[in-house]
């Protein structure tokens, strides 16, 4: 017999839900998102499209990348909390689904002797879960008891009574602890925002130090992280090395032909209207007539300010607002969005000072992939090697924050360099590092590479390094990242390696 779960939702079915509305501001339907329509909505559903819908909600999370990330894992730390105790009271039933199945191979003579009680007990346990003991009682009498389709419609009417007793208590948890939810939410946000006002912290060191915390908004523990993060303000070559491997469109790579686009704004002589067509947008001037009654209508009010956030209103389009193009031809720059590889050096070198370095810049990348939506690999190499899909890990690391556990306990895929100390020895790395380039069916052909180590590593095998030339001389970037002093024989490999110094703290 089914657990109770009218929708038969996963965990991750219900972070999707959440996911694309920090994203895209989609708020789920149950006509068209959650198929099959449950026939008794699931409550954890209920509640969350109730929180969708909230326009204060929908204003702090649209309006902000910040707001977004500290909204879903909020809400989805909840959901995940929400579901462990569905499961709970789950559990809590089998005994008496296997009473049910039990009950289908009772004898003759037992159904004769107990179908009066056992209707009777459920009747005043589900009392109030629309158990229908008055029909039973009707089919049963006069021999009824002996008809199979009779115990088949009792099993079913019991199994109905339990899923909604179930869905009740269900609902009363989620509502108890739901109501404080966008509370802390607002909350969490206001402490955040109120730091950024005074500190003069910027968002996107906000979503690093909040990625590098355990979901949880502490001061101390903000303060830890946010140190690392600002490491950057001191070395500017950070931003630069991230920005290079971003790879916005700049000044490097292969010119090309393209089309440069003018604009005349000139009306037509004998336009006899200025309305050229329709168009979306937020523009509240240029609002359709519809959408206007949209807003008047006080239960059409929110639809219209999810509308207005997410710029999906229809306006009129106007010719006097339209450039009528001229064009030419120029030359500019070509220049991809490609993925990326970051070789993190974690050999006994590295310890203190560099490793914060480290950290700081491969907080930036990871912030720089996730903006731009690029693949990033990663692999930390001393004596060895550790390997992790960077978005993989951030993602799994976020479930994590959110209560979902994941089964590696690796500290580098958990987030943190495991520096085992040692020499360093680029033999494997690199050999793993061409492989990726040289996949013709994978996603790292073409990636821009970039090593962070202090270089304190000595040549490797001949046919490595001609293999890095070759791949140098088709076009893959190769960049360095160097923390400290000393020249490096590896410097003609590379087609930039940027460098910072630092001072080692004394000890006394």
């Amino acid at each position: 017999m089914d657990d109770f779960n009218p929708a038969k939702f996963s965990p991750t079915d219900y972070l999707t839900l959440l996911k694309r509305f920090v994203t895209n501001g989609d708020v789920f339907e149950f006509e068209t998102d959650v198929y099959p329509p449950p026939t008794t909505f699931d409550p954890l559903l209920v509640y969350l499209q109730k929180l969708m819908k909230d326009p204060l909600v929908q204003s702090k999370v649209l309006g902000s990348r910040l707001a977004g990330k500290v909204f879903y894992e909020t809400v989805g730390r909840f959901v995940l909390d929400c579901l462990h105790t569905q499961k709970f009271i789950n559990q809590t039933a089998i005994g008496e689904r296997t009473q049910m199945e039990k009950m289908m191979e009772w004898t003759m003579q037992k159904k004769q002797s107990t179908w009066q009680s056992l209707l009777q007990q459920l009747g005043e346990k589900y009392e109030k879960d629309e158990f229908d003991i008055d029909y039973l009682r009707r089919r049963f009498k006069h021999n009824g008891w002996k008809k199979p389709e009779n115990w088949e419609r009792l099993k079913r009417e019991w199994q109905g009574a339990l899923n909604e007793k179930m869905r009740k208590e269900t609902t009363k948890k989620i509502e108890a602890r739901g109501g404080g939810i966008s509370g802390n939410f607002q909350q969490t946000l206001s402490q955040m925002e109120n730091h950024m006002r005074n500190e003069g912290t910027t968002e996107e060191q906000m979503l690093q130090a909040w990625e590098m915390m355990n979901g949880s908004w502490t001061e101390t523990e903000f303060e830890k992280h946010l140190n690392i993060v600002k490491i950057q303000n001191k070395y500017p070559e950070i931003g630069e090395v991230a920005r290079r491997m971003g790879r916005l469109p700049d000044e490097e790579g292969r010119s090309r032909l393209a089309i440069q686009t003018g604009a005349t704004h000139r009306l037509e002589h004998s336009a006899g209207s200025d309305i050229e067509g329709i168009t979306i947008g937020r523009n509240l001037s240029a609002l359709m007539p519809f959408e206007l009654a949209q807003y008047a209508d006080t239960e059409l009010e929110n639809l219209f300010l999810r509308k207005y956030l997410t710029s999906r209103l229809q306006m009129f389009r106007y010719k006097s607002e339209i450039s009528k193009p001229s064009r030419r031809l120029r030359s500019e720059r070509a220049s991809r969005r490609g993925p990326m590889i970051v070789c993190v050096d974690s050999s006994a070198s590295m310890y203190g000072v560099p490793q914060r370095i480290a950290a700081s810049l491969l907080s930036k990348l990871e912030e720089t992939a996730e903006r731009l939506n690029r693949d990033c690999f990663l692999i930390d190499f001393s004596v060895n090697i550790y390997p992790i899909e960077l978005r993989a890990r951030r993602k799994r690391r976020t479930l994590e924050r959110m209560g979902m556990k994941a089964e590696d306990t690796e500290n580098f895929q958990r987030g943190h360099f495991p520096f085992i100390g040692g020499g360093t020895d680029a033999q494997k790395m690199l050999t793993l590092t061409f492989e990726l380039l040289g996949d013709g069916n994978g996603r790292y052909m073409n990636a821009d590479v970039l090593w962070i180590t202090d270089f304190l590593i000595p040549s490797t095998t001949e046919d490595l390094m001609r293999r890095f030339k070759e791949y140098q001389a088709t076009g893959t970037k190769f960049y360095g990242f160097k923390i400290g002093l000393g020249d490096t024989e590896w410097s003609q490999y590379f087609d930039k390696i940027y460098e910072v110094h630092y001072r080692q703290p004394r000890r006394f």
